[in-house]
């Protein structure tokens, strides 16, 4: 009986003892946004051929695509920086006799060959552009602008949007008269990096082409659950 009288105080003493109350979670969202300047340009382009039958269009679109490959290589890019986007044969039928047709509609086999263009020195893009022009390139869709490795400016706009989160967080708990104690949960929202784009060309000019490239934005978001005690 002696020895249990202890261990009854031990247990009486933990029952009456006061409770810890459990940590306060704050939920917050941060935001990083860091400017550079462009590293690197694409272009994308399209070349189009028509013939009455699909081996001849397809034969047409294979010359004329190698003679752009060919004149795009000559200003410096690599020829793996000339990649596929997109391929396509379509046939239109002639119209019947006594229905009207459109002008400028094209009939046949035409084959369609969309590709992209990695420019990773930027003052060589104009040039580019107008070497696709001579070498007889249907159409140039755009020049987009942004980072050969935007790795690095990502991870300084995490780091802001962090800093932005942890911020907040100081600030709410602080109007609450509690501290951050710690973090239970953090993750990364989907961000990005933001290319403008430039100018389509719709003939070739008579003078080179040039582009006045602007920064760009990489943006990154974090969520972050805080644990906070007064």
């Amino acid at each position: 009986m002696k020895r249990l009288l202890p261990l009854l105080g031990l247990l009486l003493a933990a029952a009456t003892a006061p409770v810890s109350a459990a940590p306060t979670k704050i939920t917050v969202s941060g935001e990083g946004s860091v400017s550079m300047l462009p590293t690197m340009a694409t272009v994308n382009a399209t070349v189009e051929t028509t013939a009455e039958n699909a081996a001849d269009a397809t034969s047409q679109n294979n010359t004329a695509y190698g003679r752009i490959v060919a004149a795009v290589t000559k200003t410096g890019v690599a020829r793996d920086d000339i990649t596929l986007s997109y391929y396509n044969v379509n046939y239109t039928p002639k119209p019947k006799p006594g229905t009207s047709n459109q002008a400028d509609e094209r009939y046949g086999y035409t084959v369609s060959r969309s590709f992209s263009i990695k420019v990773r020195e930027m003052d060589k893009a104009g040039a580019v552009v107008d070497a696709l022009a001579a070498a007889g390139v249907t159409n140039v869709g755009g020049v987009n602008f942004g980072l050969a490795d935007p790795s690095k400016a990502r991870a300084e706009a995490t780091t802001l949007a962090v800093r932005d989160a942890r911020s907040r967080a100081e600030a709410l708990a602080a109007a609450a008269g509690l501290h951050i104690t710690g973090i239970a949960r953090i993750s990364q929202d989907s961000g990005g990096v933001v290319q403008p784009l430039y100018r389509t060309m719709a003939a070739a000019a008579p003078a080179p082409t040039q582009f006045d490239a602007g920064s760009v934005n990489v943006t990154a978001n974090v969520t972050i659950e805080y644990l906070a005690s007064p």
